[in-house]
């Protein structure tokens, strides 16, 4: 008889060998839950609701314009006010004036009363009277609540130009002003010069104005009988130097280019030797430009 051994079935569950579990696959080897959605989706069909952000937008603008106006309110308001306004010209102080007058400056620089310090501004007021052609700096202080200080600083002519018409210099070598009716005249007339020779470039001034500048200074502290005050004109040569014609001296004086004070000490000691012999209203010439020797032409003989 045959044999059969029926197989029985194990009830042992066959196991899966185990996998060392690292850093790497407990990170990208588990299954990520799948994140949730935190907005609703919208059903088909349902309107977008766009007002709300119209509505705070609308909001918004509407409270700027409202602070806008309360500025512009404001501000309407202190211009306005009478407080911060000039009462009259004593509440305007003016100082280093010489040749203008105060009413001059305020009707320049368009001051006066009912003039407001919030509405007013120092830098236009200094550039309108830096128009005009005797104010070389100015200077505007606004004294809350309802005064000012103004500070001018006005031109010092030195001598007259003659350039076709007779113009200011001062001491800085500039031309400011043409001579006109009723300005201060009492000045020397410098003449030979000619308009280019007054450009300012880089170095500064030309060397020839100024020498003529020097020139003045030394003359200005000159002991009698040559005085700024005696000089009617100064005429400037280029390649002789300068020449000087003086009141009570019938002739002219040669002065060079360079040792002007030595020269005119020079000529200060020999004056009374000339008034003496009665030579003033002969002398035709006197040239100090030599080192050692003064050259007396009478008149009469200069051709001779």
């Amino acid at each position: 008889m045959k044999n059969t051994t029926r197989r029985q079935t194990s009830r042992l569950v066959p196991q899966r060998p185990l996998r060392r579990e690292t850093l790497f696959n407990r990170h990208y080897s588990r299954p990520r839950p799948r994140p949730h959605n935190i907005y609703r989706r919208k059903r088909p069909g349902q309107p977008k609701k766009f007002w709300r952000p119209a509505v705070f937008v609308s909001l918004g603008l509407l409270g700027l314009a409202n602070l806008c106006l309360a500025l512009v309110l404001l501000y309407h308001q202190l211009l306005t006010s009478p407080r911060f306004c000039i009462k009259d010209n004593q509440n305007i102080e003016i100082v280093g004036l010489r040749r203008l007058t105060p009413e001059l400056i305020l009707q320049q620089a368009g001051l006066g009363p009912q003039t407001n310090l919030l509405a007013l501004s120092p830098t236009r007021v200094e550039r309108t009277l830096l128009g005009h052609p005797w104010i070389a700096r100015a200077e505007l202080t606004r004294k809350w609540p309802h005064r000012l200080y103004l500070r001018i600083q006005e031109r010092e002519p030195v001598a007259l130009v003659q350039m076709g018409e007779l113009y200011y210099v001062d001491r800085q070598g500039s031309l400011f002003k043409p001579l006109s009716p009723g300005d201060p005249h009492d000045f020397p007339v410098i003449t030979g010069l000619k308009p280019e020779h007054f450009l300012k470039g880089e170095g500064g001034l030309p060397e020839v104005v100024a020498q003529v500048l020097q020139l003045l200074e030394v003359v200005k502290n000159a002991s009698p009988p040559l005085t700024l005050e005696n000089i009617s004109e100064i005429h400037a040569d280029l390649e002789r130097g300068f020449t000087i014609y003086a009141n009570g001296l019938s002739g002219a004086l040669d002065l060079g280019l360079s040792e002007h004070q030595e020269k005119l000490t020079r000529f200060a000691q020999i004056w009374p030797i000339l008034a003496q012999k009665g030579y003033l209203s002969r002398v035709g010439r006197i040239n100090l430009d030599s080192p050692q020797r003064v050259l007396i032409t009478l008149k009469g003989t200069e051709n001779q």
